[in-house]
């Protein structure tokens, strides 16, 4: 990786935010980290565009996971890794809803450069998968929606070709996305009455 990477960091020991600077730099990234330990400190933060948050859970004034909410809600593409040695049962379950990216004890930060690599290819996949649905659907840069011809009896979707496609051979062939099938509440419990 060639460009900087701007890390926002809540961590209220300086100490420590110098030794996960030192092992990325240490597997060659090139960082620009602004601390915050105070939740004004991270507000102001997140308007400096972060490419990645890094945070410590437990802090005195501020905690991780009221910043990992607060995130969500202001950049929500920008990953959120926890560095920390007091891993909860909250951010095991956030780990698993994915409002969080990944977390690293700081006892074994050689593995925050994986982390931090693997978590912007993430964001760079997301952002190539949008950018071929809107080439897809022809959309102009910034648009959110736009009209997909699909049969509203057995939901077809009709292409560029204007041949009429299964969803899941039209979204593998323009998006590369696989799917897994399974019946949802209401359709298992119409199938229970119709039996």
């Amino acid at each position: 990786m060639k460009r900087e990477i701007r890390v926002l960091f809540l961590e209220d020991l300086v100490a420590d935010v110098i030794r996960a600077e030192n092992e990325l730099r240490k597997a060659g990234l090139s960082v620009q980290t602004h601390r915050a330990e105070t939740r004004d400190a991270f507000m102001e933060g997140l308007k400096h565009s972060p490419d990645v948050i890094l945070s410590d859970h437990g802090l005195p004034a501020f905690d991780g996971l009221t910043a990992l909410e607060l995130a969500r809600e202001r950049c929500p593409d920008v990953p959120f890794i926890f560095v920390t040695n007091a891993l909860s049962r909250e951010m095991e379950v956030e780990k698993l809803t994915g409002a969080v990216t990944d977390y690293v004890r700081k006892s074994q930060l050689d593995y925050l450069p994986i982390a931090v690599l693997h978590a912007l290819h993430e964001v760079e996949e997301r952002r190539s998968q949008r950018q071929r649905l809107a080439d897809m659907l022809k959309l102009p840069p910034g648009a959110e929606t736009r009209y997909l011809p699909i049969c509203s009896n057995c939901k077809k979707i009709r292409d560029e070709q204007n041949q009429w496609r299964p969803p899941e051979l039209f979204l593998l062939e323009h998006l590369n996305m696989n799917f897994t099938h399974s019946v949802c509440p209401d359709c298992a419990a119409r199938f229970r009455l119709d039996g």
